[in-house]
């Protein structure tokens, strides 16, 4: 494993957020892409929502994203844990464990997986290289 990331879910307002904590963090956006730039298709109204955003403050990390109406948010469920990992056999130890009396929201694919833990804890996994 190498690093755990707060991972947020607004309600169509995840730029203005992202912009508000890198104010506030004296950070910097890395990322800011909209659903218009996913590798999925969307309806046309949620083109301009937020599919993936990032905001770097020295040690502090942040990732966000706008919900869709197939995934809308609630309190307890507009954050998950993003896990980032570098090797692909402990990621998978990682995601069986977690996913243990879970629910998987996302199987386990080459690079991301998501799930809600027996605590009702949203995780994120993903595998990075380096």
């Amino acid at each position: 494993m190498r690093s755990l990331i707060p991972y947020l879910v607004f309600h169509g307002n995840c730029r203005g957020a992202m912009e508000f904590y890198k104010e506030v963090l004296d950070g910097e956006i890395t990322i800011m892409q909209t659903f218009g730039e996913a590798p999925f298709e969307v309806a046309e109204e949620f083109q301009n929502r937020i599919y993936n955003s990032e905001v770097r403050a020295g040690d502090i990390w942040i990732k966000a994203s706008d919900d869709l109406p197939t995934h809308k948010v609630t309190a307890g469920n507009n954050f998950s844990l993003y896990l980032v990992f570098t090797d692909k056999k402990i990621r998978e130890k990682v995601f069986n464990e977690l996913s243990k009396e879970g629910k998987i929201l996302f199987p386990l694919n080459d690079n991301f997986a998501m799930l809600k833990d027996k605590f009702n804890i949203q995780w994120m996994l993903v595998l990075q290289d380096n």
